[in-house]
C-alpha cells in the first residue's frame, strides 16, 4: 500500500468514525494498523474502541502510546476514561493527573475526576472537581446536572438552588431538575417559591402524586391548611395505597387541629406500611399532643429508628425496666436540649426502678447545669458524662425519652412537685421587690430545628410591650443582633450575648421576675427552675404543650399563650400585654 492509498484509506476511516459508522471505521483502522503501526493511528483506533465500549482493548492500544506522549491531554484523558470503565480507579486517577500536567485547563478531565470520586464515595473532593469543570465548561448542562447531584449529597442547598435555577432557564421542561429545585427551596425555608415551582410541574403533570404530596407539605408549612388538606386528599385519591401520602394527609389534618382524622390517617399509613417509622412517630406525637397518655408513648418510640443511636451504645444491652442492683446503667439524652431538661425529672424514677448506679450522658452544654442541680436533695445522677467523653464501662443503657413508654406515664405522672434544676447555689437571687419588674425576653430558637419557622418570632412583634410602665426589659437571646436591640422602643439590656452555657442562663433567670419566651430550651429551663414564665406558642405547637389549655402540666409556674390562627403573633402579644397590665 503506497502513501496515497494509505492516506485515502485513513480519510475514509476517519470520515466513517466521525459519521458514527464504527464497524467500517474499525475495519479500515485495523487494515492500516496491520500495514504500519504509528501512534496517531493507535490513538484513533483506541479511541474508537473506547467509544464502542470495549475499554479493555482500548487500554491495550492507548496505554503504550500515552507513555510515549505525555504532552497529549486528549490521549491521557481517554486512557483515564478507559481505566475508569474497567473499574481500575487507581490507574484512571494517574491518567487524569497526567492530563492535568499536560493541560491544567483541560475541561473534561475535571468532569471525569469528579465522576471517579463519586464512584469512590468521596463527594467532598468530587464537588471541587465538578466546580472546576463547570467553570471551564459553563454551557455543559450534563456536567452541571451531575454537580447538582453531588451538592445535594453534601446538602449545600444554596448552591443546589442556584445551579438548578441556571439549568431550568436552559431546560425548563426537565421535571427532575424542577422537583429537586422544590426540595432545595424547601430546605432553605423558601416555601412560597417552592409552591410556585410545584404548581409549574403540575401544569405539565396534573396527576403527579409525589408533587401533590409535596405541595400539601409546603402549604402546611405556610399555614395554608385548607389547601394542604385539599391537595393531600387529591394525592390520596390518586394513590390510595400510598403510606407516604396518607402520612402527609395526617400532617395537614393535624395542623388544622382535626386530631381524630389525623390519627386515623397516620394509622392507615402504618397499616399500609408497618415499617414507615415517620408515620409511627407522627401517630405517637399526635396522641401525646391530644393528651392521650400513655398510648402515645408506644408509637413515639419510633423516634429511635428515625434518629438512630451511636454504634458504641447500640452494642450495649438495653435496660428493660427490671431491677439490676449493683450494675451500671447509662442513661442517654437522645433528643434536644429542651427534651433533656424536660425529661430529666424522671431520673429518680429510673434510679428507683433499676436500683443501679446511674450514669447520665448529656450534651456538653448541659453537663454543668445538671451537676449543680438536685431533686429533693439528691443529685440527678451518680455520674455525669458529656456526649464527647469516651464511654465508660457500663452494663446497660436506656434512652431518657423512653421513660414514657417504660413507665407508662400518665399526664399526672408528668406533674412536677418541686423544681429540679437550680442555678449555682453561690448565686444569690436578685428578684426585685419594688414596683419595677425585670422581665426577660427570648424570641428566637435554633434555626436548625425543623419547626423553627413557626415557633420563632421577630423582636419587633414585641415592641408594643415597651410602652408598659414599671418594667426593666432584658434580652436573654443568645444571638440578638445590635440592630434588633437598637430597634426596641425604649431601654433594653442585652444579657443574652454574654451567655456561654446553660449554667450562665440559669444564673440570669434567677435575676429576673418573669420570662417571656417562644418554645425553645430556655422555656424548659425556666419551667424546671420553677420560674414564672409566659411561653408563646405557634398555632399547632410541639406535642408537649398540647392544644387549647393555658397551663402546662409539665411546668406549674408556666402560662401558655397561643396563636389563635396560624402565624398570628399580634394576638399573642396583645394577650401578653393584657397579662402584664393586669399585674
Amino acid at each position: 500500500m503506497d502513501d496515497s492509498e494509505r492516506d485515502l484509506l485513513l480519510t475514509q476511516a476517519t470520515s466513517a468514525h466521525q459519521g458514527g459508522d464504527f464497524p467500517r471505521a474499525e475495519a479500515n483502522y485495523r487494515q492500516l494498523w496491520d500495514e504500519h503501526q504509528d501512534d496517531n493511528l493507535g490513538y484513533l483506533l483506541g479511541t474508537l474502541l473506547l467509544q464502542k465500549g470495549d475499554a479493555e482493548q482500548a487500554i491495550d492500544f492507548l496505554a503504550p502510546i500515552a507513555a510515549r506522549n505525555l504532552q497529549s491531554a486528549d490521549l491521557q484523558n481517554n486512557l483515564g476514561v478507559a481505566f475508569q470503565l474497567v473499574k481500575n480507579h487507581q490507574q484512571a486517577l494517574l491518567a487524569f493527573q497526567a492530563t492535568i500536567r499536560a493541560d491544567k485547563d483541560y475541561p473534561q478531565v475535571y468532569h471525569n475526576i469528579g465522576k471517579l470520586l463519586v464512584e469512590a464515595e468521596n463527594p467532598l473532593e468530587a464537588e471541587k472537581c465538578y466546580c472546576k469543570a463547570v467553570e471551564l465548561m459553563p454551557e455543559d448542562s450534563t456536567c452541571r446536572g451531575e454537580w447538582v447531584d453531588v451538592l445535594i449529597t453534601l446538602k449545600k442547598w444554596e448552591d443546589v438552588a442556584r445551579e438548578l435555577n441556571i439549568l431550568l432557564e436552559r431546560i425548563p421542561d426537565n421535571i427532575e431538575y424542577r422537583t429537586n429545585f422544590v426540595f432545595a427551596l424547601a430546605k432553605l425555608h423558601r416555601y412560597e417559591e417552592a409552591i410556585k415551582q410545584c404548581q409549574k410541574i403540575l401544569l405539565a403533570k396534573p396527576n403527579a402524586v409525589e408533587i401533590l404530596s409535596n405541595l400539601s407539605y409546603l402549604y402546611e408549612h405556610t399555614g395554608c391548611t385548607e389547601q394542604a388538606i385539599e391537595t393531600a386528599r387529591q394525592a390520596s385519591q390518586l394513590a390510595p395505597e400510598s403510606a407516604e401520602v396518607a402520612n402527609n394527609l395526617g400532617i395537614a389534618l393535624r395542623s388544622a387541629h382535626q386530631v381524630e382524622p389525623s390519627i386515623a390517617e397516620f394509622s392507615r399509613a402504618i397499616q399500609l406500611s408497618p415499617t414507615l417509622q415517620l408515620a409511627q412517630f407522627n401517630l405517637g406525637s399526635t396522641q401525646l399532643l391530644d393528651q392521650q397518655y400513655p398510648a402515645g408513648w408506644e408509637h413515639y418510640e419510633s423516634r429511635r429508628e428515625l434518629i438512630g443511636q451511636h454504634s458504641e451504645i447500640e452494642s450495649i444491652s438495653n435496660w428493660q425496666g427490671d431491677a439490676i442492683s449493683g450494675k451500671k446503667l447509662l442513661v442517654v439524652c437522645d433528643r434536644g436540649f429542651g427534651d433533656a431538661i424536660q425529661l430529666c425529672r424522671f431520673l429518680p424514677r429510673i434510679r428507683q426502678a433499676s436500683q443501679a448506679e446511674i450514669i447520665l450522658q448529656t450534651p456538653p452544654e448541659l453537663i454543668d447545669l445538671f451537676k449543680q442541680s438536685s431533686y429533693q436533695g439528691n443529685p440527678l445522677a451518680d455520674q455525669l458524662i458529656s456526649e464527647t467523653d469516651p464511654l465508660p464501662e457500663v452494663d446497660y443503657y436506656f434512652s431518657l425519652t423512653s421513660a414514657g413508654k417504660q413507665f407508662q406515664l400518665t399526664l399526672d405522672d408528668a406533674q412536677m412537685d418541686a423544681p429540679y434544676l437550680q442555678a449555682d447555689a453561690n448565686d444569690a437571687s436578685n428578684v426585685t421587690e419594688n414596683q419595677t419588674k425585670t422581665i426577660g425576653l427570648c424570641w428566637r430558637g435554633n434555626a436548625n430545628q425543623a419547626q423553627d419557622h413557626v415557633r420563632t418570632m421577630q423582636l419587633s412583634a414585641l415592641h408594643n410591650l415597651a410602652k408598659i410602665e414599671g418594667i426593666n426589659w432584658v434580652a436573654i437571646q443568645l444571638d440578638a443582633t445590635t440592630e434588633e436591640l437598637a430597634s426596641w422602643p425604649g431601654e433594653i439590656e442585652d444579657r443574652g450575648t454574654k451567655l456561654q452555657s446553660f449554667t450562665d442562663t440559669s444564673r440570669e433567670l434567677e435575676q429576673i421576675d418573669l420570662l417571656i419566651t417562644v418554645d425553645t430550651s430556655i422555656a424548659h429551663l425556666a419551667g424546671a427552675m420553677g420560674k414564672p414564665t409566659l411561653t408563646l406558642l405557634a398555632h399547632t405547637p410541639d406535642w408537649r404543650w398540647h392544644l387549647n389549655r393555658t397551663d402546662s402540666p409539665w411546668y406549674p409556674s408556666m402560662k401558655l399563650i397561643r396563636q389563635p390562627t396560624w402565624g398570628d403573633w399580634d394576638a399573642v402579644v396583645a394577650q401578653v400585654e393584657a397579662e402584664l397590665t393586669v399585674e
